[in-house]
């Protein structure tokens, strides 16, 4: 499909916000699966743009930038992987495979922000020495519109030349290929769990694993079916730990005053 102009300034104003709202209100809608979601809203293809955005969700889960290290930008990925995929009619796993190379280019933009940034807290220092309190605020103004940029001139930079240019290559592309980046993203979604296992309590809550396995699987109900009794599990156990530590406390506090 092609986007008219309003759909592409909207793209554009969400890929200048999106680092922003990750550094400052931090609502949410930076999070992989609410950018495709997003993405996809504007231009009026939903599905797709959940499909990739929470598949990149999954290989996001257990990274974070401790100690302000780089890491990559799924988000951006999102973005950038929904609008190229949907405006190019291309299948959705393809989408994903161009996300991966985007989020990683993204840390090298990350790294070059940080550096500036360094910089900038150099002048804001030398300015509160010299009594220039102005400087402080110019160089606070001007971090705000570099995080932005460092994600939104990306985005921009997609929406002018990404659709043009990936059909450009597509067309000269061997479809071997094509169909080698289409079973890697089919495959992703299986990677982005393994990760997500690795970090969790797996083994001490196997058997609700394959309660949720047999229900996907076996009785072929609904993701949102299975999230629901999930989300109830987890209650359960929350209460029941909840009463158990309460219990604990009590307990404590009754020999301390018999003491």
């Amino acid at each position: 499909m092609e986007a008219n102009l309003f759909q592409l300034v909207l793209i554009v104003l969400y890929g200048f916000f999106i680092n922003f709202e990750k550094n400052s209100t931090m609502f949410g809608t930076y999070q992989p699966v609410t950018a495709g979601f997003i993405t996809g809203l504007i231009l009026g293809d939903v599905t797709t743009g959940l499909f990739i955005g929470g598949t990149l969700q999954l290989l996001s889960l257990g990274i974070s930038n401790f100690g302000g290290a780089s890491i990559p930008d799924y988000q951006t990925a999102s973005v950038v992987a929904t609008f190229i995929t949907i405006t190019t009619g291309q299948a959705a796993s393809v989408g994903i495979s161009i996300g991966i190379p985007v989020a990683l280019l993204m840390v090298q933009l990350d790294v070059i922000r940080n550096t500036i940034g360094i910089w900038m807290v150099n002048k804001a220092e030398e300015g509160a020495k010299k009594g220039n309190y102005s400087m402080i605020t110019k160089m606070q103004m001007f971090g705000v519109f570099l995080t932005a940029a460092t994600t939104g001139i990306p985005v921009a930079l997609a929406v002018i030349f990404g659709p043009s240019l990936i059909n450009t290559i597509l067309a000269h592309t061997s479809e071997w290929l094509t169909n080698g980046l289409t079973v890697a993203g089919g495959l992703l979604p299986a990677v982005g769990i393994g990760l997500l296992l690795r970090y969790l309590p797996t083994k001490e809550y196997f058997s609700y694993l394959l309660i949720g396995f047999v229900l996907a699987v076996y009785l072929k109900m609904p993701l949102l079916g299975v999230a629901l009794i999930g989300a109830a599990v987890a209650l359960i156990i929350y209460k029941k730990n909840s009463k158990e530590v309460n219990a604990n406390v009590n307990t404590v506090g009754g020999m301390d005053e018999d003491e």
